[in-house]
């Protein structure tokens, strides 16, 4: 994602390049092109065909997606651990600093949806 947002648009070898840049071990192509695919299934990005191969955009900035998947992060843990998550949660809450603390409760007054 951080390529295309730093690109405004890239093809999945422009990105494999820039990611294999700076990798001991290179990424396939066909490992970056399914995640590329998965990411554009889950609306994360946009795509358009030119020629023979697909140019993604991203869908939206990095502080929405960064709000849409620890929203849906939330959600997997709640339908799957329910009470025991929020538990859990609560422990970390009130082991946590008071300021940070007191941000997450005004979050969660404001509810955003």
């Amino acid at each position: 994602m951080r390529e295309v947002w730093a690109r405004g648009e890239a093809s999945v070898s422009t990105v494999v390049e820039a990611l294999n840049d700076e990798r001991p071990r290179p990424l396939a192509y066909t490992t970056v092109m399914t995640i590329m695919a998965r990411l554009f299934e889950r609306g994360f990005l946009e795509r358009e065909r030119r020629g023979r191969q697909h140019v993604y955009r991203a869908a939206g900035d990095e502080a929405s997606l960064i709000e849409t998947m620890g929203g849906q992060a939330v959600d997997r843990l709640l339908a799957r651990y329910g009470a025991t998550a929020l538990r859990r949660f609560a422990h970390r809450l009130a082991d946590a600093d008071p300021d940070l603390r007191d941000q997450i409760l005004e979050l969660a007054s404001r509810r955003t949806r």
